[in-house]
């Protein structure tokens, strides 16, 4: 009867940055990772033997507790096709993220055709998955950043003055690492001056923004990228800025694949933690001085 030999898993970086997965082994897969593992060999030699391999969640029996893969892990490229006995030594995973955090068992039971062997290795896929929020003040990424309000513009129509008091905007930045598969998240905004129109941009690259977007909802994006919000807020007469007027972007129910949260959600730095459950960023336009009208004597 042949030996199986230990059983060797490596990393097959997929179209995600090898940065992201720098880290990634198969024993310790960061989720949206693909790795192959094998015996005998280098990956796909038969060896003049089959293999059969298959996953265990259950410690007590991993020998015929089988799991069905398809809730953690995607079978992918030219290894061994799951639970069939083939020629193939090896087979290839890409762990979903609903794997992070638990512990899976790889089995391969390998037939000489006159005996078996069998073999397995413990696999716990990890939570890569971080998300930085900031927003961007005038000298680049910040933290709750505070600036005056739009220059205000005057024009005049014989003895009547007109005042322009301006728009303001105020972009937020919202960036995912660590994936390749879809992610998602809710936002909130509010401003605190009443009487302000305001008007949500929407955009991947940060040049070309959406328009006319609720100032709460949903969104859905694909992969590691950065996404960026945008509030116009267009400044009336009754809204001439002599009270500070706070607007706040709240982030809620970040997901990827729709079951698993960030692991870290960063603030500017990409390095402090938030604190408690709020993800916020407020971005303060400070008060005008309450400058009376003209007097005269």
């Amino acid at each position: 009867m042949k030996k199986l030999v230990l059983l060797i898993v490596a990393v097959v970086f997929t179209a995600i940055s090898t940065n992201v997965f720098a880290q990634s082994t198969g024993t310790l897969p960061y989720i949206d990772a693909t790795h192959q593992y094998w015996v005998n060999g280098a990956f796909g030699d038969d060896n003049g033997s089959t293999y059969k391999w298959w996953i265990s969640t259950t410690p007590a029996d991993l020998k015929t507790a089988i799991a069905d893969p398809s809730g953690f892990v995607t079978v992918t490229g030219t290894g061994a096709a799951y639970n069939t006995a083939g020629e193939v030594n090896g087979i290839e995973f890409t762990w979903l993220p609903s794997a992070a955090g638990n512990t899976y068992y790889l089995v391969v039971e390998e037939n000489d055709g006159t005996c078996t062997n069998i073999k397995a290795v413990a696999i716990q896929p990890v939570n890569s998955f971080d998300v930085t929020f900031a927003a961007v003040g005038t000298s680049g990424d910040t933290d709750n950043p505070e600036r005056c309000a739009p220059d205000i513009a005057l024009t005049a129509s014989g003895t009547t003055i007109s005042y322009d008091y301006g728009i303001g905007e105020y972009i937020y930045k919202i960036t995912a690492v660590g994936i390749s598969s879809e992610w998602a998240f809710n936002f909130d905004f509010t401003n605190s001056l009443d009487g302000a129109s305001s008007d949500i941009g929407y955009s991947i690259d940060g040049s070309t923004y959406s328009t006319g977007e609720s100032t709460s909802g949903s969104k859905t994006v694909s992969g590691s990228t950065t996404v960026y919000l945008k509030v116009t807020v267009t400044n009336g007469a009754t809204t001439e800025g002599t009270s500070g007027q706070s607007m706040a972007l709240e982030l809620s129910n970040i997901l990827v694949g729709g079951t698993t949260s960030p692991a870290n959600i960063f603030m500017s730095d990409g390095s402090t933690l938030f604190s408690g459950g709020t993800v916020e960023q407020t971005q303060t336009v400070k008060a005008r001085p309450a400058t009376s009208g003209i007097q005269t004597n």
